[in-house]
């Protein structure tokens, strides 16, 4: 078997979502021993020349390690927990370091904010960056960022922060743009996309696939205040933190069901944990890899061009990474003439300028 084709299997599609009654803990375990057990199925990959035993070893450590990092949290121990995980990427059978995909954003590369705000008044540029230092109280638990410590949450497209956020209505949204100053250095989790991958990408999502699920899962339970689907990322980007090289992480969102869904392109968010501890304001680092568009929204575009974008002229703009969006169910839309492709074109039209605090 081809490992392209042991990863194109329906089981590896994510996010995965758990019974209603169903214990965290014992859903993953299950999924974990399944994944295992179809891994143990298979006596070699054609299309690679690994070891298929180093990789089973190699896998069957990396379960081990996840499980035992849940259960240390569980019992009260989060610094066991994140030892624990350390100890799954980093072993005498392979260390994470050398699999784990790094992705480049290029300067220039646009990416996406919305903050929920009612009403017409533009917020300032400001309000979209990341909580301020003097704010720390307002930051809730988050699914790499834990409560207290602030980090910038982006979206390749506006849609994917839409349903980042519920799909909160129309007129209750405000979005900008921030455009990246710098080369980001990220740790993707997200599927290898595109027909012109090389099975070494396959192989390296193999080895992190147990990694990736744990961080996938998705939320049973938003209004409660411990989600114990945000346990392995959260410990994943304290990992990542340790090592000045990497800006991040970038994941596929866990709001869209990929399985059924006949949307098209990469749904993206990208984490930016903070880079210095300050009691005050924002932090430099990051403000200084983005420049930012003032803010607008749904409404305040119908208002100053009576629902006609850029005041009926043909638009120019697209968003590469988002093809087709499926909001009516059987109907996929092409993504530049829905009214995010919309406020994706006023937005590259609009001045990105330095973030000033």
């Amino acid at each position: 078997m081809k490992i392209t084709d042991f990863l194109n299997d329906d089981f590896f599609n994510l996010p995965r979502v758990q019974g209603p009654k169903e214990d965290y803990k014992i859903f993953v375990n299950r999924v974990f021993k399944e994944f295992l057990e179809k891994l143990e199925s298979i006596e070699n990959f054609e299309d690679i020349t690994f070891d298929i035993n180093r990789i089973k070893e190699r896998q069957n450590h990396l379960v081990q390690q996840l499980k035992s990092a849940i259960s240390n949290y569980y019992a009260g121990k989060p610094a066991s927990a994140l030892s624990e995980l350390e100890k799954g990427l980093n072993s005498n059978l392979k260390n994470f370091d050398e699999i784990l995909n790094v992705r480049e954003f290029h300067s220039a590369t646009d990416f996406y904010r919305i903050r929920i705000h009612k009403l017409n008044f533009p917020l300032k540029p400001e309000n979209f960056f990341h909580i301020p230092f003097d704010l720390r109280g307002k930051i809730k638990t988050q699914r790499f960022s834990i409560p207290g410590f602030p980090s910038l949450y982006l979206g390749n497209s506006s849609y994917v922060c839409w349903e980042e956020l519920n799909r909160p209505n129309l007129n209750d949204f405000q979005i900008v743009r921030l455009e990246s100053t710098e080369l980001l250095k990220v740790i993707d989790l997200s599927p290898p996309k595109g027909s012109n991958k090389l099975p070494y990408e396959y192989y390296k999502y193999l080895m992190i696939w147990p990694l990736v699920f744990a961080s996938s899962v998705r939320v049973r339970n938003y209004g409660d205040y411990f989600k114990p689907e945000y346990i392995i990322p959260q410990l994943l980007l304290q990992w990542v933190r340790k090592d000045n090289r990497i800006d991040g992480i970038s994941y596929q969102t866990t709001h869209i069901n990929f399985k059924d869904s006949l949307s098209k392109g990469e749904f993206l968010n990208i984490v930016l944990p903070v880079k210095e501890n300050k009691t005050r304001g924002l932090c430099s680092e990051l403000e200084s890899k983005f420049l930012m568009t003032e803010s607008t929204s749904v409404q305040l575009n119908q208002c100053s061009t009576s629902g006609l974008i850029d005041g009926g002229n043909a638009l120019n703009y697209s968003n590469r990474n988002v093809q087709e969006i499926e909001l009516i169910k059987g109907v996929p839309t092409n993504y530049d003439i829905s009214i995010f492709g919309d406020l994706e074109e006023v937005l590259s039209k609009m001045e990105s300028k330095k973030i000033i605090k």
